[in-house]
């Protein structure tokens, strides 16, 4: 028995020590800058944006940088600057949130930084400004992230950027998190998912009806975690800033429409006016549009009908070759009356939804965490949909003729359309939605074949 003991207390003493341990440990990581992450408020060859968060103690924050370099010793190099930094208090506890838009910057130039301030200062990080050149490059396109960020929506990000680690920014279509108001389970979860990527690959993001506040039921304004966690451009309509708002990435325009947000009836005419203005102004190759709700309901008890006609009209007018969207977490491409924009809709979440087959689904998926890659060149783009596993689902290319046309192809052997109804599909949906969806389904697959 004595033995025993003897055995024990130095266990428990172990054990103590290691709590204490990990508590020190854990308190030490709240006080670091955390939930650091690059976007772009201005021009991408000549800005960079950081965004970061600290506790209510660590009220001002600053950015060192220098040009970067293959030797640690760049210490008389570099630059410092402070950041804007404003309180907030959420759910959580307060926290201050900083913000810096780096300008001047040399074009197609490797940059190191750090975020911090006094003796707490996070690791450093590079980042690489835009070449403002015609080039070929890709980017990473992703639908709803959402709900059970950490345990199974990480996994999506990380195996997009693991897959992908030349690629110049992430594009997320809306609903990053499930309740944009609060940290807990949301954003807490959705900037680790990230981590070092986040630090090192500039985000886009369009705002989702996730992203605005909820009042029984109904979309409100815009939360302001919005704004403390990101910087965005303030080029959009007046009072939509950082929501709706283009940014021009060498030969590509990328115009960002907050589909969610809640205005009158003139400054929804003002926004169109806009759209046409920053459609019909660019010189550069290729624009691509986003906003978070799919032109129409997809999810099997959803309103089919077109969502956004104005908006709809606009594009088509203009010949937006791809609208990248999400909100029905499932998969869908397809056309609408018009050889162009193709309509793309995506998940990259596990949050699913069981799928309706409307007329204009040239391709669909359902139960499946996806990110896309797109390929951009002078005169081609290349869609590539994959699964978390890396699996290619969905793939095309749109070509520019030398008269300016566009022709889209789908690539040849793409594999069999997973369209097997989600978790719960039951309990979730209708008695009558669910006993149409097999013959449905076959209708589907018959109309392709056709």
């Amino acid at each position: 028995m004595k033995k025993s003991i003897a055995l024990v207390i130095p266990f428990l003493i172990l054990a103590f020590h290691c709590q204490g341990q990990i508590k020190e440990n854990n308190s030490l990581l709240e006080q670091l800058p955390h939930h650091i992450k690059l976007s772009w408020e201005t021009a991408p060859e000549t800005s960079q944006a950081v965004t970061w968060r600290t506790r209510a103690d660590e009220p001002k924050g600053y950015i060192e940088y220098v040009e970067a370099t293959a030797s640690p010793f760049f210490e008389e190099h570099i630059k410092k600057v402070q950041a804007i930094s404003r309180s907030y208090t959420s759910e959580d506890g307060i926290w201050y949130y900083h913000s810096v838009n780096l300008q001047n910057l040399k074009p197609n130039t490797p940059y190191s930084y750090r975020v911090g301030n006094k003796d707490l200062w996070s690791e450093w990080s590079e980042f690489k400004t835009a070449t403002g050149q015609n080039e070929p490059f890709k980017f990473l396109y992703f639908g709803d992230v959402q709900r059970y960020i950490h345990s199974l929506g990480s996994r999506t990000l990380r195996q997009a950027v693991l897959a992908n680690p030349d690629a110049k920014f992430m594009l997320f279509a809306g609903d990053l998190i499930h309740r944009g108001g609060l940290n807990t389970e949301n954003w807490n979860e959705f900037f680790p998912a990230g981590g070092w990527a986040f630090q090192n690959i500039p985000i886009m993001a369009t705002p989702g009806n996730h992203e605005h506040t909820w009042v029984a039921k109904e979309t409100k304004e815009i939360t302001p975690l919005w704004n403390l966690n990101f910087a965005f451009p303030k080029n959009g309509p007046k009072g939509q800033e950082e929501q709706t708002y283009y940014v021009d990435y060498n030969n590509i325009r990328i115009i960002s429409l907050d589909t969610s947000a809640k205005i009158t009836a003139a400054q929804q005419q003002e926004t169109y006016v806009w759209l046409e203005k920053v459609l019909k102004e660019f010189d550069g190759d290729w624009i691509f549009v986003t906003f978070h709700h799919a032109m129409a309901g997809l999810a099997r008890n959803r309103n089919p009908d077109i969502r956004f006609p104005e908006i709809k009209a606009l594009l088509e007018k203009y010949k937006v070759p791809m609208v990248l969207t999400g909100h029905e977490h499932l998969y869908a491409r397809g056309r609408m009356g018009a050889d162009f924009p193709i309509y793309a809709v995506s998940v990259a979440g596990p949050y699913q939804n069981a799928i309706q087959f409307s007329d204009w689904i040239e391709r669909a998926g359902t139960t499946m965490q996806l990110y896309q890659e797109i390929h951009v060149s002078e005169n081609q783009l290349k869609y590539v949909s994959k699964t978390v596993l890396g699996d290619v689902y969905d793939a095309f290319t749109i070509t520019k003729r030398s008269n300016g046309e566009l022709q889209f192809e789908e690539v040849p052997n793409l594999p069999a359309e997973s369209l097997v109804p989600t978790k719960d599909f039951e309990k979730r949906y209708d008695r009558e939605l669910v006993k149409s969806y097999e013959a449905d389904r076959i209708k589907y697959l018959q109309r392709k074949k056709e």
